[in-house]
């Protein structure tokens, strides 16, 4: 583990936007395999190998709950681990780059996959060696960028998020339903590893001091801490209503546009990738100037409060008017591309800023991690076959259920940021 001493000497180096870039790269790689994956791959693989248009809903749901249980649980685990672990490549890295290159068995399994079960299988293949790769690097940040950049930190993050979705949605768009789309996104994914393996050099010199022992109890108490205790712990929990409400409605997109916008399911998956498309572009601007901003004028939540109030909107207006008019459908993806982009430009920053402590940092941004996996492991679980029951065989009522729920999640997360006390 390294010391706090050499954290400090880490947060006096120089840290130009060329370092900057390089380090959030992963993320891009990260994100261009995520958000295809998980928003229309799956689901239209689902779509294909479960006929039965009353239990495909409930099949997303099956599957995301799976990977989502996975996401969950290996983060903090992976995460406390590479606090401790030592070597001459560092702490971090060497984690990073086996998991991601362990993601492959993963994605070749779901490119041949022509049973539910076989999805299920190579799909958990990818989560557990992908978020273990993520949970290495969720370390990296606090333990290189100066304290006085990680809003600059966080900006380039989202911005890096917002380019790997468009990248890997325009994609997917453009190569249909190629199987091989399944490489493409993880050689990508494992390309954007080398700019940030250069980016983060000098993590990890520090050789591991060993901690004494201490009972079971005690140990899982202190592991836990972050999760109910402190500034932290508002972040996280933020952070968790936040991911809910952008969960309850994302991942069951590509059906709601099939039922209520399209009503047909030709042209679905294209329609959905030109919609997250807009979403992103509209969200890079907002992402990459907004965590700058907030480093200039000492604040983050006021970005958090115009996000939740931008999300809850859109969210609203699908449900009050089930909108068929596609330029409507267009200009609501602006408006929550302007709140996604707020929101992701302090996400990160406002986890660094209350960091209990930055000497195990990987394992309580595994926690903080949780917050967003969580939801993918829960609310699918539910709002799949919640949908598939209310709908009927004359109706699209599911949609509208779950959806409101994500007004009421982002409500909550919004207006509770007012807790963090450390953070304006």
């Amino acid at each position: 583990m390294a010391t706090a001493v050499g954290l400090t000497a880490k947060a006096e180096t120089g840290f130009g936007n060329l370092r900057h870039a390089a380090l959030s790269a992963f993320w891009f790689g990260s994100n261009f395999l995520w958000i295809p994956l998980t928003t229309i791959l799956l689901q239209s693989q689902i779509d294909r190998v479960v006929p039965q248009k009353d239990l495909q809903n409930t099949g997303i749901g099956v599957a995301l709950g799976v990977g989502g249980f996975l996401a969950m649980t290996v983060p903090p685990l992976v995460g406390a681990w590479s606090d401790r672990f030592h070597s001459r490549f560092g702490r971090r890295r060497p984690i990073m780059v086996i998991g991601t290159a362990l993601t492959f068995p993963g994605l070749i399994v779901l490119m041949f996959a022509g049973s539910f079960p076989a999805v299920l299988v190579g799909y958990a293949i990818v989560q557990f060696f992908f978020n273990a790769a993520g949970a290495a690097y969720a370390g990296i940040i606090p333990d290189v960028v100066p304290a006085k950049e990680v809003g600059k930190a966080s900006g380039f993050l989202a911005t890096m998020t917002q380019l790997g979705i468009g990248g890997g949605l325009a994609v997917t768009s453009l190569m249909g339903r190629n199987t091989a789309i399944y490489l493409v996104l993880g050689c990508v994914a494992l390309l954007s590893l080398a700019p940030t393996v250069w980016a983060a050099r000098g993590e990890g010199e520090t050789p591991v001091v060993p901690q004494p022992r201490r009972p079971l109890g005690e140990t899982v108490r202190e592991f836990l801490r972050p999760l109910h205790e402190g500034d932290f712990a508002w972040v996280i929990f933020t952070r968790l209503m936040i991911s809910s409400g952008i969960t309850a409605v994302l991942y069951f997109l590509l059906n709601f546009f099939r039922d209520v916008v399209l009503h047909t399911s030709n042209g679905a998956e294209a329609f959905t990738s030109n919609w997250l498309l807009v979403v992103v572009v509209t969200a890079i601007p907002f992402g990459f100037f907004g965590g700058m901003l907030s480093d200039r004028i000492k604040r983050r939540k006021v970005f958090v409060y115009a996000a939740g109030a931008a999300q809850a909107f859109v969210a609203i207006v699908f449900i009050a008017l089930y909108p068929t008019v596609i330029p409507l459908v267009f200009g609501l993806g602006i408006a929550y591309g302007v709140g996604y982009g707020l929101y992701f430009a302090v996400d990160w920053a406002l986890a660094c800023d209350t960091l209990p402590d930055p000497k195990a940092s990987a394992k309580d941004m595994g926690l903080f991690h949780i917050a967003l996996t969580l939801p993918q492991a829960v609310i699918p679980f539910f709002g799949g076959p919640l949908i598939d029951a209310l709908n009927g065989p004359h109706g699209n009522g599911g949609y509208r259920i779950v959806f409101s729920s994500a007004v009421v999640f982002l409500f909550l997360g919004t207006v509770l940021v007012s807790r963090i006390k450390t953070v304006r």
